[in-house]
């Protein structure tokens, strides 16, 4: 990317929630609970994805017989008890873009794979919700990442051009969903590190969105 970008999408957890090890303690006890083994290739495989394919996944690696109701009930409950015991922080550097890219009235969008009332729920609790002009959740879309059509969705949503988009993903699935949309995209990896294969895809790798706020502000603004 050899200029500013015109509109920012952000994928949310992981990136700039700090949930995903939320999650992978509370899937791992539940499934664990009813005498699964969850184990840690299996959970970085389901990172990015929508609810409905982990579910998916998981039927398909732990068989038919996978109560998944029950499954569901239960790390939902774990979930909620550990936010509620501990909460969940931001990740570094959230405010610190957000707030430049105010400055500089970059219109900012969500894809997420979450729920759309329950990503609004949680941006909202944090503050940032009124930084985003556009908030797309996985029960918007028809095909789950690494399909575009989430992104595809914000860029119209923030009537954009997809090649003038840069998104911020953590997850692979999230980094070939914005490169099949046709746009720029950063990885700041969570739990799941870089490969060589997925950062060539990118036009970054960052320990944090610190780090993106940084690059960004050295880029020639390009035209309005």
């Amino acid at each position: 990317m050899k200029q500013r970008p015109h509109a920012l999408i952000f994928d949310m957890d992981g990136l700039l929630l700090d949930t995903e090890g939320v999650y992978k303690r509370s899937w791992t006890v539940a499934a664990a609970g009813l005498g699964y083994d969850l184990t840690d290739t299996l959970y970085l495989s389901l990172i990015g994805i929508t609810i409905a394919d982990c579910e998916k996944c998981l039927v398909e690696s732990f068989g038919q017989d996978f109560p998944l109701e029950q499954f569901r009930a239960d790390a939902r409950s774990r979930y909620e008890d550990i936010v509620l015991a501990e909460g969940i922080p931001l990740k570094p550097g959230v405010c610190t873009l957000l707030d430049w890219a105010a400055v500089l009235d970059l219109p900012c969008g969500i894809g997420t794979s979450t729920v759309t009332e329950e990503a609004r729920h949680r941006l909202k609790h944090h503050g940032i919700l009124d930084h985003f002009a556009a908030v797309i959740g996985g029960d918007q879309v028809i095909h789950g990442k690494p399909d575009p059509e989430i992104y595809l969705k914000v860029a119209q949503a923030l009537k954009q051009e997809p090649e003038h988009c840069l998104v911020f993903e953590d997850a692979h699935s999230g980094v070939r969903a914005a490169r099949a949309a046709g746009m720029s995209v950063a990885l700041i990896p969570d739990l799941l590190p870089s490969t060589e294969e997925i950062a060539a895809l990118t036009c970054g790798v960052f320990v944090s969105l610190d780090g993106t706020a940084d690059w960004l502000k050295t880029l020639p603004a390009g035209r309005p």
